[in-house]
């Protein structure tokens, strides 16, 4: 499980191998841990939701599936929240709580130390966003913290050559963001964040649902109806497949159930697949001639946005470029992140350039 696929290490990589390690995709909707075992990864997902106490929210409650299934529904001395917004940490005790629940979840002994984990970031993140990560792991009971671009981990998850010359692009979909990376001799020559994703979609469903049928769902049925007939509007015509969801009557207040089609996800989605088409467009507008074959070859999109249907067609439909749509979009950057947390230094240049020989 080499980054660069090197047919041989000497003994001063080997001594610096490191066992105790975890990759961490810190994210808006779900936090992925990735424990390297062997040439494979034990997984863990857990929602990024902890429940606190209403009067102070540093006290924590519930982490996890328990939080989240505390969401609206909580009595009034409790709230169930999400410590991100948008892929920004927006309470260290709340983000805090959640990495150290995701550390122990990837831990066979919940007493053990970690020597080392690697945590995936967005790309436009400051240097107080990734100091404040930096520190939360090392509170969290970590030896040592880096932070990494999470689209920089999805290429190394994804497995794809990114010691090459001529380039490789992930677009990286999350909940609260997204990620255009370029990565060219295993570093990163140009990147573009968006602040939406996902969640954004989500919200615009509800929003839809309410306009159209007069009742009003909660988020979770949204998500449900987007990740069951979720498509995007292409020229690829595709049939449009139905799923229903539960609700409040706006007028009434009894519940209601509506039909929600592939369209109406398909118009929730427009204002954010508009958004990632314009920020397609302008990295290829400052890509150099030499990069453009290998990424045209070479882009993947990872993230569980881009689980939805026509998204490759309208991609290319709009920007020319082929994609491929991951085969485990969820996980990429959290094994990307594993990887580099068990082979210390496997981004240092010296240690990319040799691997190219």
């Amino acid at each position: 499980m080499h980054l660069f696929g090197k047919p041989e290490e000497d003994e001063d990589d080997k001594k610096q191998a490191l066992t105790n390690t975890l990759g961490i995709d810190l994210g808006t909707l779900n936090t992925v841990v990735a424990k390297p075992s062997g040439d494979k990864f034990d997984l863990f997902k857990i929602p990024s939701v902890v429940a606190v106490k209403k009067e102070d929210t540093s006290y924590v409650l519930a982490v996890g599936e328990d939080a989240k299934a505390m969401l609206g529904r909580t009595p009034e001395d409790i709230i169930a929240v999400r410590p991100l917004r948008m892929g920004v940490i927006e309470n260290i005790a709340q983000a805090k709580a959640l990495l150290v629940y995701a550390m122990e979840q990837g831990s066979a002994d919940s007493m053990e130390k970690m020597d080392r984990i690697v945590i995936g970031i967005p790309g436009d993140a400051s240097e107080v966003e990734k100091n404040a990560v930096e520190e939360i792991g090392k509170e969290a009971g970590a030896n040592f913290v880096l932070v990494v671009s999470e689209g920089l981990a999805a290429a190394i998850g994804a497995g794809l050559p990114i010691a090459d010359a001529d380039g490789t692009m992930v677009v990286d979909l999350g909940a609260g963001s997204s990620d255009i990376v370029v990565i060219s001799l295993g570093g990163i020559t140009d990147i573009e964040t968006i602040r939406h994703g996902g969640d954004n979609i989500d919200a615009n469903i509800v929003t839809k649902v309410k306009e159209l049928f007069n009742v009003e769902i909660g988020i979770h049925e949204a998500e449900k109806a987007k990740i069951e007939v979720g498509m995007v509007h292409s020229n690829v015509e595709m049939k449009p497949t139905v799923t229903h969801a539960i609700g409040k009557s706006m007028e009434t207040n009894k519940p209601e159930k509506v039909e929600i089609d592939s369209n109406l996800i398909a118009d929730a989605a427009e204002p954010i697949i508009v958004e990632l088409v314009e920020a397609l467009s302008r990295v290829l507008k400052r890509m150099s001639p030499e990069l453009i074959s290998g990424v045209y070859n070479r882009t993947i999109v990872v993230g569980g946005t881009g689980q939805l249907k026509g998204l490759k067609e309208r991609i290319f439909e709009e920007v020319g470029v082929p994609v491929e749509i991951s085969d485990d979009p969820m996980t990429v950057v959290a094994k990307g992140a594993a990887i580099v947390a068990a082979e210390p230094r496997a981004l240092e240049p010296e240690v990319r350039l040799r691997a190219m020989k």
